[in-house]
């Protein structure tokens, strides 16, 4: 039996753990899980990696699913796969290097920093050498073209991402102003720069096949009122401009909000792949909200990956509990739930490991509860019911897309796949949605009198 000096020990080296999460991990990390999501068919990275192999020439791809459910980490595995064919080079860029979350995203601005980012990377990696800006070069005449064609200055190849991260609200202002023709060309232009990056990447390792994965751009949001406006914009770019997003002679993959393949027809021109939530509960058609094994095993194996020691301090029973309260989602789980137990059990060592029934699995779920509970209004709960009840997003009124597209985003809502795709609402608000029930309509009181006068029964 441990010390209560070993159990504070342990307590604050598994804390600190989840406290200073590594981020995006390569599989080669110790803390990377295979077949978090599944394997064979439902594994997206292997079906994602499969189309890429089988296509030649120019591709657009839209790679999506929500936060907390490994979309960078499972990119840069993808990138592992891709680089390990022959001919194949893949590479991996972040956007909010370039700019914020909120930064209102135009087609034009995404072209550009696609080819910021492009050529930023390349050097990073050492690919070119000394080669990479001589005068010729295409990163030189790149270099050239920021500054004068799109008034980019201060900004050198290999320190782009502070310098034009730095500058993203004058720019954004200034390529706005652009005329319709303008905008255009430098659209244009962009893809032209990329193509020609990509194929000094083809002569340089005599690859035929170059993928660039552009990352982060389902964190994109708006703040308040300017919540609607992004939505707007974000349906624009990826579902209305897809052509625009196109790069010659390469394939290209974009991260996309979880909400998009929902609230608009991109299934319809573009190649989807959605990431899900661990797959904690059965599917509605097998079993509703019951536990399943394999997802709950998966999800353990994640905190043992990250601290071994994890079953002296919290039982299985407890540690499943909270698994199934998160709704497989990573975050909720090991940043939330878990990081709260472990400090409310700094000061209940006497009742370490704790059980599933312990109070203080009990408070911290229902202080999440009622945070969680917090995210959503009154006049959401029709749509969340709706949603819960029916494991779909059937919205009656156009005005309400960017409320569904809300839900995804706070992760109101979760979404799932077991051989088909499904939705389901967060498991913390399952007990207000299950037990509201819409009001009775009034009954208008000319309609009360016609009742009581065609009332056919006898009156004693």
């Amino acid at each position: 039996m441990k010390s209560a000096a070993e159990l504070e020990q342990g307590l604050d080296d598994f804390s600190s753990v989840l406290a200073n999460d590594r981020g995006a991990l390569e599989p080669t990390d110790d803390w990377y899980v295979a077949n978090l999501h599944g394997e064979g068919a439902e594994d997206v990275i292997a079906s994602l990696a499969r189309a890429i192999r089988r296509t030649q020439g120019s591709q657009l791809y839209y790679f999506s699913g929500q936060r907390g459910t490994g979309k960078s980490t499972e990119l840069r595995r993808l990138a592992v796969t891709l680089n390990a064919e022959p001919k194949t080079r893949a590479y991996v860029v972040d956007v909010l290097d370039y700019i914020s979350d909120s930064h209102p995203i135009e087609t034009i601005d995404l072209l550009l920093i696609t080819a910021l980012a492009f050529a930023d990377r390349l050097k990073d990696i050492g690919t070119f050498g000394e080669d990479f800006l001589k005068d010729d070069g295409v990163f030189s005449r790149f270099g050239k073209w920021l500054q004068t064609d799109v008034e980019i200055t201060g900004v050198n190849i290999g320190g782009i991402k502070t310098d034009f991260k730095k500058q993203q609200q004058s720019v954004v202002k200034r390529i706005r102003e652009f005329d319709l023709a303008r905008q255009e060309k430098v659209m244009a232009e962009c893809r032209e720069f990329v193509r020609d990056m990509a194929q000094a990447v083809r002569d340089r390792w005599q690859a035929d096949k170059v993928v660039l994965m552009i990352d982060s751009l389902e964190r994109l949001r708006g703040i308040g009122d300017a919540a609607a406006e992004m939505f707007d914009r974000v349906v624009k770019v990826f579902d209305g401009d897809s052509d625009q997003l196109r790069l010659p002679e390469m394939q290209v993959i974009y991260s996309v909000p979880p909400y998009l393949p929902y609230l608009s027809n991109i299934k319809q021109r573009v190649q989807l792949y959605m990431l899900a939530s661990v797959r904690v509960c059965e599917p509605p058609a097998k079993a509703r909200r019951q536990p399943r094994v394999a997802g709950l095993g998966a999800m353990e194996r994640v905190v043992s990956k990250r601290f071994a020691a994890w079953p002296s301090l919290i039982s299985r029973p407890a540690l499943q509990c909270l698994m199934l309260a998160s709704g497989g989602d990573l975050r909720q789980l090991l940043r939330r739930l878990l990081l709260e137990v472990l400090d409310q059990a700094y000061y209940a060592l006497d009742r370490l490991p704790l059980a599933a029934n312990d109070a203080i699995i009990a408070t911290v779920l229902e202080t999440q509860r009622v945070d969680f509970e917090g995210l959503v209004v009154q006049e959401e709960y029709p749509l969340l019911k709706s949603i819960g009840e029916k494991n779909s997003l059937d919205l009656p009124r156009r005005v309400d897309l960017p409320v569904a597209a809300r839900f995804f985003d706070v992760r109101a809502v979760l979404n799932y796949r077991n051989g088909v795709e499904w939705l389901d609402l967060n498991p913390l608000l399952w007990p207000l949605i299950d037990g509201w029930q819409p009001p009775l309509a009034p009954v208008l009181p000319g309609a009360l009198t016609t009742a009581l006068t065609n009332d056919t029964d006898p009156v004693v």
